[in-house]
């Protein structure tokens, strides 16, 4: 994947790479401690020609999968739940008024008078957009959730072999917003909006499974898997599926080449798009679930460690949770893990706080 420097020229009078532009190209653009490094796309003219670009995600382009609405079961739904809005600064609500227009226009956000509304935050972009953020824990708190299917990342790369020489990650964009919510579970979903240039308020609701609900990766997952069911891997090639990022391992280049842009254009058929610019398309070593994939080798990234080691001691069984849910990513390269850790497990079985 190829990486170049930005020229920045203070003295021009409009962008020389817009937004749109960016996107299209399949350009992704990361800052890292001040430096600005630019990563392309890096799929060749030839493989292009043989992906439906249907499939490659736009701002204006619609993800819809064609599956039964989901519904949402909260606790005590007559005791409406009911959080007042944060002040949002002028420049936050200029900054979201183009982003609540577009999911407007894409239908995924509509009108409504509900009993129910929780906060909405804007957060800003490296590219000076903004991104809009509910802020759904109360929704959360009270939503009745289903047994979670989602499988371990370390059962999932465990049935990578050393065969496996060559790799591709696809990144499903705005998964969740490609699955339908039920008319009935919509108002639980609702939050007030305040237009800064005509100052009308009112209420608007999702009508897909919104970004920061507990439930959307579990429901997402599902119904990906069960689309996936259709889709059958070529001899020699293993499909893997986590959410919403999946992984093409295979013994040859070819191959691997081959499934990939075959899934592509399955994926496309089914209504979901990929996002170009976070493609890793077939490579030696790639970047998958907070590992690195090479040449049928598997290494933990280094700053999953980092971020693990600078925790502090768990005081409590939900943090003792987190931290095991965290290591157990790892315990492939921890010796006598499940020893390790036992004294942990102990100490969720016994009552009062953790000491």
């Amino acid at each position: 994947m190829g990486i170049g420097n930005l020229l920045l020229v203070p003295e021009a009078d409009y962008n020389l790479l817009g937004r749109d532009l960016i996107i299209e190209m399949g350009i992704n653009i990361e800052v890292v401690n001040e430096e600005i490094k630019i990563k392309l796309c890096p799929l060749r003219v030839e493989d292009e020609e043989k992906i439906n670009s249907e499939v490659w995600y736009t701002p204006d382009s619609v993800e819809r999968l064609n599956i039964p609405p989901f519904s949402v079961i909260i606790k005590d739904p007559e005791t409406p739940i009911r959080v007042k809005q944060y002040p949002i600064s002028p420049e936050g609500k200029n900054g979201l008024k183009p982003e609540i227009e577009r999911l407007l226009s894409k239908g995924l956000l509509e009108s409504c008078m509900s009993p129910f509304n929780t906060p909405i935050l804007p957060i800003k972009k490296a590219d000076g957009s903004y991104r809009l953020v509910h802020d759904l824990r109360e929704i959360n708190k009270r939503t009745v959730a289903r047994f979670p299917v989602v499988a371990n990342p370390y059962t999932l790369l465990s049935r990578l072999g050393p065969e496996k020489q060559y790799y591709s990650v696809i990144d499903l964009k705005d998964a969740f917003w490609a699955c339908p919510l039920d008319e009935k579970s919509r108002d639980y979903f609702a939050f007030e909006w305040e237009d800064p240039v005509t100052h009308r308020r009112q209420q608007l609701r999702w009508t897909v499974l919104p970004q920061g609900f507990t439930e959307s990766p579990n429901l997402f997952g599902q119904a990906l898997e069960q689309i996936l069911q259709e889709y059958q891997t070529g001899e020699g090639v293993t499909l893997i599926q986590y959410v919403d990022d999946l992984l093409i391992a295979g013994e040859t280049e070819d191959k691997v080449r081959a499934e990939s842009i075959r899934l592509l254009n399955f994926l496309s058929a089914k209504g979901l798009k990929v996002s170009k610019a976070k493609l890793q398309f077939v490579e030696e070593e790639v970047k998958y679930l907070g590992h690195y994939l090479r040449k049928g080798e598997k290494k933990i990234d280094p700053e999953r460690v980092k971020g693990i080691l600078s925790i502090p001691p768990p005081k409590s069984k939900k943090q003792i949770r987190q931290l095991l849910g965290l290591m157990g990513y790892c315990r492939q390269w921890i010796e006598n893990y499940s020893t390790k850790v036992k004294f942990l497990y102990e100490k969720l079985s016994q009552g009062g706080l953790v000491k």
